[in-house]
């Protein structure tokens, strides 16, 4: 039941990413020009001056976001072994944490990909991203440090893992 659970959540990252690398900030070249169906931003002069922050961000977006999507896919097949019946315990439980740090990495991964989409559009001096900037990764922060302590709470009794014991 708890691995369906996980690749459910995976797989609404990998979709989530998936999204995000087809409908690309800033949109696609739509003029008859030889450039059409290109990413606008990636069409953006990259001339060193500091005028090209956004052309920047957006390599940044793409990597970013292809990283979340690796890490995601890589989490599903994971959890998908897991689902497979399996006697001993431990390796459930190896499978489960190395899914579980895939998945952690994979949502970090997105909340960059996030920003620097965000920072690709917005003005890099605009008071907007900052505030959208802090915020999140603010949020963030926070949520990785609760996820130690969550998944120390929540996991089960009889299941042995190296690196997550259960608080009584």
């Amino acid at each position: 039941m708890i691995v369906a659970t996980l690749i459910a959540t995976v797989t609404l990252i990998a979709t989530v990413t998936f999204t995000a690398g087809i409908t690309l900030p800033g949109g696609y070249v739509q003029s008859g020009s030889n450039n059409q169906g290109r990413a606008v931003l990636w069409m953006l002069p990259k001339n060193g001056t500091g005028d090209d922050a956004g052309r920047a961000n957006f390599e940044s977006f793409v990597i970013a976001d292809s990283i979340a999507m690796l890490l995601s896919m890589s989490a599903i097949v994971i959890y998908f072994i897991a689902s497979f019946p399996i006697k001993d315990m431990k390796t459930v439980g190896t499978y489960l944490l190395l899914g579980n740090l895939l998945t952690l990495f994979a949502m970090l991964a997105m909340v960059f990909a996030f920003l620097d989409g965000l920072l690709a559009v917005l003005s890099p001096s605009s008071f907007l991203s900052w505030i959208t900037m802090f915020t999140l990764l603010a949020s963030f922060l926070i949520f990785l440090t609760l996820t130690p302590v969550s998944m120390r709470i929540l996991s089960p009794k009889d299941m042995p893992c190296p690196l997550i014991t259960r608080v009584e």
